[in-house]
Parts: C-alpha cells; sequence; structure tokens
C-alpha cells in the first residue's frame, strides 16, 4: 500500500494563508471535513491508501512559549485539542486518515514535549530539526547560514539530528538532510559524517521519511538523497512515504519518481503507523 504520512492543511505564514483562505472557507474552514476530504480525494486519485495529518507544532498556541522566535510565536494560533477532534470526527465519517504532529526538536523543551504527546491521540509524531538554537535551518528570514558557515550548520544540525532521534519522542525523523534546501552542498566533513549518523539513527529504530518535497525545493531533490537513502535501507531504518503537502495538490506529488527511487535504494516495504505502533507492508506497485 502507498501512504503519504507528512501534510499539512494550510501553508506556512500569514500572508499565504490569507491568499489560500477562501478555498477552505468554502468548506466551512480548514478543519472542516469537507476542505479535510480534498486531500483525501487527491490522494485517492493518486493511489495512496492512508494518509497523516501533521501539522506543525509552531501552529499550536500551547507551544507558543517553547521559542522565543517571533515568526513561531506569530504562528502559534491554533487550538491542537481541536485539531485532533476534528481529524477523528473525519475518521468516524470514513476519511482514511491518521492524526499526527510534526514536532520540532527542541532539547530544551524535551518536558513540555513530552507532555503534550502523552496527552493527545496521535497516531504518528515526525521529528523536525528546523532550528538551531535562534538559527532556522530552512526560513528565509532567520537563516543560520547568514551567521555561521557550512561547516558549523551542518556539524551542528548533525548534532541535533541524532539527539532527536535518541531522545525516544518520535516516531519518523522528517527530511533528515533539509540543510540543503536551498541549495547548500553538504561540506566533505558532513559527507564524512553520515555513516556514523545513520548508524546512531539505526540504532534507536525510529524511521526516516522519503519525502518529494525536495523536488520543489530550490535544491530539486528528494529528501534524503538517493545514496544516503540507500545507506539507511542498508543499515535496516524503516522508512514511510511523504510529500509534506502544505495544499491538496501535493498530496502524493511525485509519487512515481518516489517508488522508484525508494525500490533502487534497496526498500521493500513502508512503514505504517496505528496509535503511534509500526508495522511494514509491501509497497505497491504505483498505479
Amino acid at each position: 500500500m502507498l501512504t503519504d504520512y507528512h501534510i499539512h492543511l494550510q501553508p506556512d505564514g500569514p500572508e499565504a494563508r490569507a491568499e489560500n483562505a477562501s478555498r477552505w472557507q468554502e468548506h466551512g474552514g480548514h478543519l472542516s471535513e469537507g476542505w479535510i476530504g480534498t486531500y483525501v480525494a487527491r490522494a485517492r486519485s493518486r493511489g495512496v491508501a492512508e494518509i497523516a495529518f501533521t501539522e506543525h507544532v509552531h501552529r499550536f498556541s500551547h507551544a507558543r512559549e517553547w521559542h522565543p522566535n517571533p515568526w513561531w510565536q506569530g504562528e502559534a494560533t491554533e487550538d491542537v485539542d481541536l485539531y485532533c477532534q476534528s481529524l477523528a470526527a473525519a475518521r468516524v465519517a470514513g476519511a482514511p486518515i491518521l492524526i499526527g504532529v510534526e514536532m520540532d526538536w527542541l532539547p530544551h523543551r524535551v518536558d513540555e514535549i513530552r507532555a503534550f504527546l502523552a496527552d493527545r491521540p496521535f497516531d504518528i509524531v515526525l521529528g523536525s530539526v528546523h532550528w538551531l538554537a535562534d538559527h532556522a535551518v530552512d526560513h528565509p528570514e532567520y537563516l543560520a547560514w547568514d551567521s555561521l558557515d557550512a561547516e558549523e550548520v551542518w556539524e551542528r544540525y548533525l548534532d541535533e539530528l541524532v539527539a532527536a532521534a535518541q531522545s525516544g519522542l518520535f516516531d519518523v525523523l522528517a527530511h533528515i538532510d533539509l540543510p540543503k534546501v536551498f541549495g547548500h552542498v553538504p561540506p566533505a566533513s558532513a559527507r564524512d559524517r553520515w555513516p556514523q549518523v545513520i548508524a546512531q539513527i539505526a540504532q534507536t529504530g525510529v524511521a526516516i521519511e522519503c519525502s518529494t518535497a525536495g523536488l520543489r525545493k530550490p535544491v530539486g531533490e528528494m529528501y534524503p538523497q538517493t545514496d544516503l537513502l540507500a545507506q539507511c535501507a542498508a543499515a535496516g531504518i524503516p522508512v514511510t512515504l511523504a510529500s509534506d503537502a502544505h495544499r491538496p495538490e501535493d498530496v502524493a506529488a511525485d509519487y512515481p519518481t518516489a517508488v522508484s527511487v525508494l525500490q533502487g535504494a534497496g526498500y521493500t516495504h513502508l512503514t505504517r503507523f496505528m496509535q503511534r505502533v509500526p508495522s511494514a507492508h509491501l509497497i505497491a506497485e504505483w498505479g
């Protein structure tokens, strides 16, 4: 079976949401069964049997004070429990969806993250390293690249990626080579370190995602790049399939490419989750 385990109900940023608001308002809001259904319909049209909505934790007011960045705090306006309830209601109505969250790895907020996750009915939790303290890995207005050299960005990022894996908080590590997003080629020091990082991730049992989102970014390639994906497969790291869609059109985007890359890397199974319990399923042939 094919799945898409990284989906958002809205784009990032108030300007983008305001520009697109009419699309979900005609369905009754972005948490409405109708708007959720547009994602389900696109998934089904592309041969995907199950999807997971994984909203960014920074969108929830519960997490507003977790990070001092003004953009983060301005984004934190949503009610996480209403989000969970809305997805649960859509599932009861027959939608093949999971309740998930994309949780930022914030090492100074481990207790808060653990409590946030324990209190809610998540089926899947993605762990993402978007921040290196106050420096953003992929936010264009707060980029780490503006004040740190490439070696330091990648060194600190890989440190945090391993720490996130070892925390036991997450089911899946999202876009594990994210610092390349704007086309920053990893330095030799990062390339040399990847085998050690992959071995450390493999020891934790956490999955990684094969994401087509990078094909829609300046870097123009999947996360992770194909040689890293093959190393992950050889190390026995479980994998999920993801689009990181922020609009219905991008659900399962470029999946023929993704399936081909996964199989070429040596993967035969995708990992499925329910109530945070993993199970392995054969990768379905596209179409």
